[in-house]
């Protein structure tokens, strides 16, 4: 994984202790489904239409039995399974002719960024600030619009 430099922000915990995290994100690629997949417009529910928002979350998990050396090769793998059944994810979002927004079935890819942070899962424990926690979660640069993947995982 080629790294990206680093991004940084100090932290100043609730028991007064300061924790600078530094984030290095590596390339984005592209993961695309395992296998052929239906191509084509999805077209969401009234609902997904009408509150358009994408959504940034951050899931922790921990192996007791594995390392870390390994897992961003097994996410992207399950993601490329995955994605065979969830194939809208792996399209584009777009704007449809009649005005609806749909997912374009491309079968291009999610987006799938590894990265390497300075600090464990438990230093971080506790905090809530948005701006920090947004350093754990990967933005595509570039123009904000709909042309994007609906799934990015950084990992």
């Amino acid at each position: 994984m080629s790294l990206s430099p680093s991004i940084s922000e100090s932290i100043t915990k609730s028991n007064g202790h300061e924790l600078e995290l530094k984030v290095e994100v590596g390339r984005p690629a592209l993961v695309p489904p395992a296998e052929e997949t239906q191509k084509g417009p999805y077209y969401l529910s009234n609902l997904d239409e009408n509150i358009a928002v994408l959504v940034r979350t951050i899931y922790c998990y921990r192996s007791s039995e594995k390392g870390n050396e390994n897992a961003g090769k097994i996410i992207r793998k399950a993601m490329e399974k995955v994605l065979v059944h969830y194939y809208a994810l792996a399209g584009r979002l777009k704007i449809s002719s009649d005005g609806n927004l749909i997912v374009d079935c491309t079968g291009e890819g999610a987006v799938f960024v590894e990265a390497e942070a300075n600090s464990t899962l438990e230093e971080l424990r506790g905090i809530t600030d948005p701006l920090i926690l947004g350093k754990l979660v990967y933005e595509i640069p570039g123009p904000k619009s709909m042309d994007k993947p609906p799934l990015v995982a950084h990992v």
